[in-house]
This record gives C-alpha cells, sequence and structure tokens, in this order.
C-alpha cells in the first residue's frame, strides 16, 4: 500500500463523525472531576476541534444569508416563547442547576456565542450530513446527559429531562438545518438557548430587585 493511500485510509478512519463523538464522550467521561463552567467550555472547545477536519476539507456548508438567518431565529423565538410561557419556573431552576456561571454577561456569552455554534457545527453540520437527523438528535440528546452530568447527577429527573429536551430540540434545529442551512440552525439555537436559559434568570432577577 502507497503513502498516498495509507494517509487516505486513516484520514477516513479519523474522520467518521461517529470516532468524532466517542472521542468526545471519553472527554466528558475524563472530565467528571471538573466543577464549575470550566468543563463545559473544555466538552464545547473539543467539538470544535473535532470539526476543524470537516472545515479543512470543506465538507461543512454553512449557506449563510441575512433571510437563512432571519427564518431560523424566527423559529427559534416561536418555539423557545411558546415553551417559556408554560415552564417559566421550571426553566429557571434547570438554568441555575445547569450553568452555575457567575454573572448574566458570563451567561449570555456562553449560550449565545460558544455552546449554540459549536454544538450546531459538530451536530448538525457534520453528524446530521453524514449520518442523518434522527441520529443526530438522539446523540445530541446523550451529549446533554453527559455534558451536565457533574450538575445534575443528584437530581435524576432533570438529567433525563435534559437528555429528552435536547434530543426534541435536536430534532427542531435538525429540521431548520435542512431547511435554512447551518447559519439558520445557529440562530435559531441561539435564540432558544437566551430564551429558556437566560431570560426566566434576567426576569427573576429583576423581578426581586
Amino acid at each position: 500500500m502507497s503513502a498516498k493511500r495509507r494517509r487516505k485510509r486513516s484520514a477516513g478512519v479519523m474522520l467518521d463523525p461517529y470516532y468524532a463523538y466517542l472521542i468526545f464522550v471519553g472527554v466528558g467521561v475524563g472530565t467528571l472531576g471538573i466543577r464549575g463552567p470550566a468543563r463545559l467550555v473544555m466538552l464545547w472547545l473539543t467539538l470544535l476541534l473535532l470539526a476543524l477536519p470537516y472545515l479543512e476539507e470543506r465538507s461543512v456548508q454553512v449557506r449563510y444569508s441575512l433571510g437563512n438567518v432571519g427564518r431560523g431565529a424566527g423559529l427559534g423565538v416561536l418555539l423557545a416563547v411558546f415553551v417559556l410561557l408554560f415552564a417559566f419556573d421550571a426553566l429557571r431552576v434547570t438554568s441555575e442547576r445547569l450553568f452555575p456561571l457567575g454573572s448574566g454577561t458570563a451567561l449570555f456569552q456562553s449560550l449565545f456565542f460558544v455552546a449554540a455554534p459549536m454544538e450546531e457545527l459538530f451536530f448538525r453540520g457534520i453528524l446530521q450530513r453524514k449520518r442523518g437527523i434522527v441520529v443526530a438528535s438522539g446523540l445530541y440528546g446523550l451529549a446533554g446527559v453527559i455534558m451536565f452530568l457533574p450538575i445534575g447527577g443528584q437530581f435524576l429527573l432533570v438529567l433525563l429531562a435534559v437528555g429528552v429536551g435536547m434530543s426534541l430540540l435536536g430534532l427542531v434545529y435538525g429540521y431548520v438545518y435542512e431547511r435554512y442551512g447551518l447559519a439558520g440552525g445557529i440562530a435559531c439555537h441561539a435564540v432558544v438557548n437566551v430564551v429558556l436559559f437566560f431570560m426566566p434568570r434576567v426576569v427573576q432577577q429583576w423581578w426581586v430587585g
């Protein structure tokens, strides 16, 4: 076997999204002893690093346009506001447990500028494109359990709700991704994050203050 063929074969194994996902799971399990937001940042950074080979081979299609971003954000607003109206208190408590960040600014930046782009890039731009929406959504829900296990491990119902909820949200993000591309999926995800996990805490602080 020539050196060129060996490189192609090894690259193909390295780029398989299931192998990449297993690396993410390994990092998640290996960092269970780390408390606080540092672990979440490490896991989001891992998703970015795992996505770099796909970006290099230009296999990720963003389909950026203001129209796609606007449609994705609009669907995110409709979904998030509907859920927020029926589960405000539950979302506030869940947010405090899952994202114990010190300031509202840090929480907003993490949810909007880090979590949404990194998660969509890997789970929709790579995993869904190569393995389908159902697989990507299911693995996204499992990733939520892994990400928040140190925080939600003492509250099994919360952890179960996170897994199921993220799987369902993954289906929504996957639909938006298929209709409006990765840019639309990121916009939808970012808006949902802010409305469901940032706004309840801001409103609570404003009301109490």
